[in-house]
C-alpha cells in the first residue's frame, strides 16, 4: 500500500454532487514528460546531468453517451505516430441513476456511491475477487453546499493504492494527487507485514479536510494514522481565472507523482500547490507549479514543473509532465 489519500466530488453542479456535464467535453488526453537528475562530480568539480522524457503519446479515451460520460479507456505502451503500437489497458464504466453516477467500474474494482438529497454521502470501493467487504470507504461531511470533510477507512492488510487496476480506477475517480511521504512505502511495508505475522487486522483512518476560498479549495489538511504512528500534510493552493475541464468530476489521488492536481474539480485551475509533510519525525516541503496555454478561457494544455535539491546541495532534480486535451 502506498500512500495516499482520496477525494471525491465538488458542490459546485446545480443538479449536486455525482452529475459531471461540462460545456466542453474532454475527447481525448495526451501525455508528455521530461526528467533532468543532476549531480555533483567533486573529483573534477563539474555537475552531470542525465536526462530522460516521453514524446506525446494518448494516455485516455472518453465516450460520452449524450450528455453523460459514459466510459474511458487507458492505454498503455502507446505511441500516437504508430497505430499499431496503442495498447487498452483498462476501462472504466459508469453507472447512472438519471444524471447521477451511482457506479464506477474497472478491470478488477468497482465503488459505489450513496446519495443524502443533492449530497454525496458515502461511497465504497470493492475488489471483484471479494465482493463480501469492501476495501474502503469514504464518508463525507458537509457545510453550507460544499464538502468540508472526508473520512476515509481502509483495511492494512487488504487494500493496495498500488495495485495497477486500483490506480486507473481511482484516477478516474478522484483524477488528482497530493505531494507524497517519502518514506511511507517502506514504512507502511513493514506494518503490513507485522500485521500479517500476527494474523490481526488493522485499519487506518485518513480524515482529509478541506478549506475553501469561493468556489475554488485554497487549503487541504490530511492526518493520517497508521498503527500509531502519525503522518500530516497541508497544502496550500492558488488558481487562475479559467475554466476547469474536470470541474463537477469524480477525481482524486492515486500516487503522487503522477499528474493532476490535488484540485481538479474545483471552478479554476491550480496553477501552485505548496505542501508540507511530515512523518516519522522527518518534515519536507515541496512546491509544485503549473502553467496553461488557453483556446478563449479552457485549457488546451496542462504543465507541472517540479524542482527538487537535496539537502546538501549534491543533487537536484527537474521534471514536467504535460497534459494536453482534446474537446469534442
Amino acid at each position: 500500500m502506498a500512500m495516499a489519500a482520496l477525494i471525491l466530488f465538488a458542490a459546485c453542479s446545480k443538479d449536486g454532487e455525482g452529475v459531471y456535464n461540462p460545456k466542453k467535453k474532454i475527447a481525448n488526453l495526451y501525455q508528455s514528460s521530461m526528467y533532468v537528475y543532476s549531480w555533483h562530480d567533486e573529483v573534477n568539480d563539474q555537475w552531470i546531468a542525465d536526462t530522460s522524457s516521453e514524446a506525446k503519446t494518448l494516455v485516455e479515451s472518453w465516450t460520452w453517451d449524450g450528455k453523460k460520460l459514459a466510459k474511458i479507456t487507458f492505454y498503455e505502451h502507446r505511441n500516437v505516430t504508430e497505430k499499431d503500437d496503442v495498447e487498452v489497458y483498462d476501462v472504466v464504466n459508469f453507472t447512472y441513476d438519471g444524471k447521477r453516477v451511482t457506479r464506477a467500474e474497472g478491470n478488477d474494482e468497482y465503488i459505489t456511491f450513496a446519495y443524502d438529497g443533492k449530497e454525496v454521502k458515502s461511497a465504497v470501493l470493492f475488489d471483484k475477487e471479494h465482493p463480501e467487504s469492501p476495501e474502503a470507504q469514504f464518508d463525507f461531511e458537509h457545510k453550507d453546499g460544499k464538502i468540508v470533510k472526508i473520512n476515509i477507512t481502509i483495511e492494512d492488510d487488504g487494500f493496495d493504492f498500488a495495485k495497477s487496476s486500483t490506480v486507473h480506477l481511482e484516477k478516474v475517480l478522484f483524477r488528482n494527487i497530493l505531494p507524497e511521504f517519502d518514506k511511507a512505502e517502506e514504512a507502511v511495508a513493514k506494518i503490513n507485514t507485522a500485521v500479517q505475522k500476527s494474523g490481526a487486522k488493522a485499519q487506518t483512518t485518513i480524515p482529509i479536510e478541506l478549506t475553501w476560498s469561493g468556489d475554488n479549495v485554497s487549503e487541504v489538511t490530511v492526518k493520517m494514522t497508521l498503527l500509531g504512528m502519525v503522518a500530516t500534510s497541508n497544502n496550500k493552493y492558488t488558481y487562475d481565472n479559467k475554466n476547469n475541464p474536470y470541474q463537477n468530476y469524480l477525481f482524486g489521488m492515486v500516487n503522487v507523482m503522477d499528474d493532476g492536481t490535488m484540485t481538479i474539480f474545483c471552478k479554476n485551475n491550480v496553477t501552485k500547490i505548496f505542501a508540507e509533510e511530515s512523518f516519522f519525525g522527518m518534515t519536507e516541503t515541496e512546491e509544485v507549479n503549473y502553467t496553461y496555454t488557453y483556446d478563449g478561457d479552457w485549457p488546451v494544455s496542462q504543465t507541472q514543473i517540479r524542482t527538487y535539491e537535496d539537502e546538501d546541495g549534491e543533487s537536484k532534480e527537474y521534471s514536467t509532465v504535460t497534459n494536453y486535451f482534446e474537446y469534442k
